[in-house]
């Protein structure tokens, strides 16, 4: 018997959460009932009321803050450093040549932490 390949969606998750979430944000100033709306875009009413809930579910994602970064040398020892202000105020020093991978796992554990 051979083997039926398995579809996998043709769609990105986060793309059709950017949608769905754009289509909602036009619905609240379009003025329209959710059967006009639905209609003009193309859409099932159900599909528009699963989609209202599931967005009003989930918290939106707020881009993590801009941290300005500067490679200063340092007094002692005298070699390079990063040197990281976070909106908090707290500052991290890093030697310069520290792996992006490690630095970007410190940053996330900051954010995490709400320094």
């Amino acid at each position: 018997m051979p083997a039926v390949p398995v579809s996998k969606s043709r769609r990105d998750p986060a793309a059709t959460r950017r949608q769905w979430a754009e289509r909602l944000e036009r619905f609240r100033r379009s003025g329209l009932t959710v059967a006009q709306f639905c209609d003009a875009e193309g859409v099932s009413t159900p599909s528009f009321y699963v989609w209202k809930r599931t967005l009003a579910a989930t918290p939106a994602v707020a881009p993590p803050p801009v941290v300005p970064i500067r490679v200063t040398p340092s007094p002692s020892p005298p070699t390079p450093v990063i040197e990281l202000s976070l909106p908090s105020g707290a500052v991290l020093r890093f030697p310069a040549d520290i792996r992006p991978d490690v630095l970007v796992a410190v940053l996330r554990a900051a954010e995490e932490q709400r320094c």
